[in-house]
């Protein structure tokens, strides 16, 4: 054993500058080794030869060897014996130093550990210890030693010595503070980037990431440790993380075939704070790991968008400006031809524009285009293009009207004229009510004639708004006259429409309802009976009505119609139980206080509302499913009934119809008519009569007109029908006549 350990001691004493760990190795099995030569010495005492033997060879190695060596008294601390290298290392004369104790060189703050473990090691509970700690120079300043102690004594025996082992690594130390403080430096830089940094492990946990990382995307390493973590929050819908997981996979693999570094990419990722933000993001191995780099893109994003809204809007009303506008009538007019939709193009002058600016200022005029801006903006479409062109004319650009020129006429019409209407309305100018006007061009495109280039569709409207100002402005003219005679004939009717409202040109007709064998209601049906042009199809005015939104004053006349007679009715024993069904739009259903208008209808009347039936069309049920629900139980709670209208031609769901609460469905007349000879329109009928048994809903037939036609409906256990076979609609004497006759 001991040629083993003098083999080491001889590596310390000339390789000591390996590392650490080694020298601490060292320095113990030094300490041992002196621990083996005095236990020898005191074995073989008898023999003072051999005594003088092992003396000298303690001494050589004491005195000789190139680590600090000292023997102390483990009561007092007080040195017994130290090499030449200890004192070298402290800085005291030898003899100088045996008049101390090691506390004497001790560094405060380190003492408090060595006493503990030299207590622990004067009780025996441990033969030796190493610590790191610092002496005291003689000259005053601090060294760090690697210290190693073992006891002199065997186990049993009085403690009495042991002998201490010293190792200078100042130096290391020295260069550990160096490492420290270049890591502090180092990650302060990180720390103040402007751009984040996090550094990714090879097993996928986010080890360092710097404040830029988190001020970007606002999340912790708490809440994402990992990079399945950070995945996960920074794209929350599973097929945007795909797409981008699948992305940075693909760019990993070109990297790791070419420099390693991972090419930079644009992600938009989901932020903690909701936002969704634009980042750069690339990557750089560093063996196992990665550092990943993002870079914020919302203030490059944000100033790139400053620079194109300059270019592009126009900076009063934030309306594209002409050059936008001619980017997207290009494009317009490439889908137009792609698709065989027809587009319009819409020029609007302001009437009189100049005479404003003139009177009464500029800041006015701006003002007055700010609100013109606004309006147009609520009355087009969103889909659709306003803009400003300069001064006081701007532009509408409307796409996808149809594929007949008939058809985009009428729709481009339609825009103009709520155009009009709106614009007419006042203005307030800074408190002063200010009246204005505008004149309208309309040109349409297909796209399919090479002569539809950008400017000359802006000169055929430019045209035609002239030619609105010749008839005489606050009206619009289409650049074709056939097509100007149609609008201007929509526009007469639905003006015509207003009056007769106003005027009471509108009656009501009514239509049997028949079960079995008797009269249980009515269809009441709107009739316009024109003073010149005598009645007006409904065919025609309906969706008039509809478009121009006088619909809604029409059907509430209608509800007040109805209640009106219903209670007349009700004064009379042969017609009071029958009820009237009135037909309501989805138009006059969604306005927010439908229901109080019915039941404000019912109550001026004195009306029983178990005697109104309300009719609704499928195509009402596919919006706001939930507030149609709520509309129809308040109303039911009162007693009135509801139909579905027309079923059979729309969306039928049977998800809606368990959860509504009609009373009725009404067969549709294209089915009942083609009943005897259309297998398919046969088991349509057979089909939904026996759905509304199964729901425990009453089925009515439309269009009945032949006796075969109620024969097999009745075969088929529908009861209840409607048609020209049973009755016309017709004026209320006439209904009530033939009440009357069949109750006798």
């Amino acid at each position: 054993m001991l040629p083993g350990l003098l083999v080491a001691l001889a590596g310390g004493a000339f390789g000591y500058s390996l590392g650490s760990g080694f020298v601490a190795g060292l320095s113990l099995a030094l300490a041992l080794l002196i621990v083996l030569l005095w236990r020898q010495h005191l074995q073989v005492r008898e023999s003072e030869a051999a005594l003088r033997t092992t003396e000298r060879r303690f001494l050589r190695l004491f005195d000789h060897a190139a680590v600090g060596i000292s023997l102390s008294e483990t009561h007092t601390g007080r040195f017994e014996r130290v090499n030449q290298r200890f004192c070298d290392i402290v800085g005291y004369p030898m003899q100088e130093l045996l008049q101390l104790d090691f506390t004497h060189i001790s560094h405060p703050d380190d003492l408090v550990q060595d006493l503990a473990q030299m207590r622990r090691l004067h009780a025996g509970e441990i033969s030796e210890y190493r610590l790191e700690k610092r002496y005291f120079h003689k000259d005053g300043r601090q060294i760090w030693v690697d210290l190693s102690v073992a006891a002199l004594w065997e186990h049993g025996a009085t403690p009495d010595y042991h002998v201490a082992v010293v190792q200078d690594i100042t130096q290391r130390k020295q260069m550990e503070q160096a490492l420290r403080e270049n890591e502090s430096r180092l990650r302060m830089v990180l720390q103040r980037l402007p751009v984040g940094v996090c550094l990714l492990e090879a097993d996928g946990r986010l080890s360092y990431r710097n404040e830029e990382f988190v001020r970007i995307s606002g999340y912790t390493e708490q809440e994402v440790p990992t990079l399945a973590a950070w995945w996960e929050h920074a794209y929350p819908d599973l097929g945007l993380r795909a797409h981008y997981q699948e992305l940075w996979a693909e760019l990993s693999h070109t990297a790791m075939l070419s420099d390693g570094t991972i090419p930079a990419a644009e992600y938009l990722i989901h932020c903690k704070d909701g936002r969704q933000r634009p980042v750069e993001v690339t990557g750089v191995p560093l063996g196992e790991r990665m550092v990943v780099s993002m870079r914020d893109l919302s203030e490059r994003k944000a100033a790139a968008e400053e620079i194109h809204n300059l270019a592009f809007y126009d900076l009063l009303t934030q309306l594209p400006n002409r050059r936008l506008l001619r980017d997207r009538l290009q494009q317009a007019l490439v889908t137009a031809s792609r698709h065989g939709a027809l587009g319009a193009l819409l020029l609007l002058d302001i009437d009189d524009f100049k005479t404003l600016n003139e009177t009464q200022g500029h800041e006015k005029g701006d003002a007055l285009l700010r609100q013109v801006a606004q309006r147009l903006r609520e009355v087009v479409p969103g889909d659709d293009t306003v803009a400003r062109l300069g001064g006081d004319e701007f532009a509408v650009l409307l796409a996808d009207l149809g594929d007949t020129a008939h058809e985009a006429a009428l729709r481009s019409g339609a825009v103009g004229e709520k155009i009009l209407a709106a614009l007419r309305q006042p203005f307030d100018l800074d408190g002063e009510v200010h009246h204005s006007s505008i004149s309208m061009g309309v040109t349409l495109f297909s796209g399919q004639d090479a002569a539809e280039t950008v400017n000359e569709l802006l000169k055929r409207a430019d045209l035609a708004m002239y030619q609105a100002k010749a008839a005489g402005r606050d009206t619009l003219c289409f650049y074709e006259p056939a097509m100007q005679a149609s609008v201007t004939a929509r526009a007469a009717l639905e003006a015509d429409m207003r009056t007769a409202l106003a005027q009471g040109q509108f009656v009501l007709y009514y239509q049997p309802q028949w079960e079995r064998e008797r009269i249980v209601g009515a269809e009441a049906l709107l009739r316009w009976l024109h003073p010149h042009d005598g009645f007006v199809s409904p065919a025609q005015f309906i969706p008039l009505a509809e478009q121009s939104g006088l619909i809604v004053p029409l059907g509430t006349w209608v509800l007040q119609q109805a209640c009106a007679q219903l209670a007349l009715w009700a004064q009379e024993p042969a017609l009071a139980q029958l009820t009237l069904a009135v037909n309501v739009s989805p138009r006059q259903f969604r306005q927010s206080d439908f229901v109080a208008q019915v039941l404000a209808a019912l109550a001026s009347h004195g009306t029983d509302p178990r005697r109104l039936k309300l009719e609704l069309t499928e195509g009402l049920l596919l919006e706001d499913t939930e507030a149609t629900i709520a509309k129809m139980g308040e109303l039911k709670r009162y007693g009135v009934g509801f139909a579905l209208d027309d079923f059979g031609t729309g969306y039928s769901s049977l998800a809606y119809l368990k959860r509504l609460p009609f009373d009725q469905l009404k067969i549709d007349q294209s089915f009942v008519r083609d009943v005897l000879t259309d297998p398919n329109d046969a088991a349509i009928a057979r089909t939904i009569v026996a759905l509304g048994a199964s729901l425990g809903l009453s089925v009515m037939a439309e269009g009945v007109e032949t006796e075969a036609q109620r024969a097999f409906l009745e075969r088929h256990q529908c009861h209840s029908w409607q048609g020209y076979l049973l009755g016309r609609p017709m004026p209320e004497q006439d209904f009530e006549h033939t009440v009357r006759a069949q109750a006798h």
